[in-house]
């Protein structure tokens, strides 16, 4: 805003007043503090859909966990129940998915389920892709049985993304 003053010789001088050099900061500061809460909100509102997924569906990309699933405990993996039972010395299991028994020897391979997933954040869809989980028996270590899950997606998934689908109470990590 500018003002004018008269020095008393006839000549007006205008006066300019500073803007606040902190005005900008403060600004800057609430603009990065607005977007931290608006990515915190979004993370914490991160739901996980699970369907079964579409005939004939392929999948280019895996990412595969190293996870120790409980001896002879439900755990739930998208929306399939996994039982794995160890028999013996350990060198096989008997795993149930969804009630369906199949006994594996260390080193086997079993499909738990094609799936669908829809991924959400702040009630908006994110983005939606289909899976594969595919179980690989590797032997006991104390009260759990160890599999390297191979987790095949139709689409590059990020895996924060894909940890969402393994419950907290399984121990898993990048294989």
């Amino acid at each position: 805003m500018a003002e004018s003053t008269d020095t008393g010789k006839g000549t007006a001088v205008e006066r300019r007043e500073e803007p606040k050099k902190g005005g900008r900061l403060k600004w800057t500061l609430f603009a990065i503090l607005v977007v931290i809460v608006i990515l915190a909100a979004a993370y914490l509102t991160i739901g996980v859909v699970i369907s079964g997924a579409p005939a004939a569906a392929s999948y280019p990309y895996t990412t595969t966990y190293q996870v120790f699933l409980p001896n002879s405990q439900v755990v739930t993996i998208g929306n399939s129940q996994i039982i794995a039972i160890p028999t013996g010395s350990g060198d096989q299991v008997t795993l149930s998915i969804n009630g369906q028994r199949s006994d594996m020897s260390v080193g086997d391979t079993k499909t738990i389920q094609e799936q669908r997933a829809v991924i959400s954040a702040l009630s908006v869809k994110v983005m939606d892709f289909d899976f594969q989980v595919d179980a690989t028996y590797q032997g006991t270590s104390g009260d759990t049985s160890q599999f390297y899950l191979a987790f095949k997606t139709s689409q590059q998934v990020p895996s924060f993304l894909i940890e969402r689908l393994l419950p907290a109470d399984v121990q898993a990590r990048p294989a």
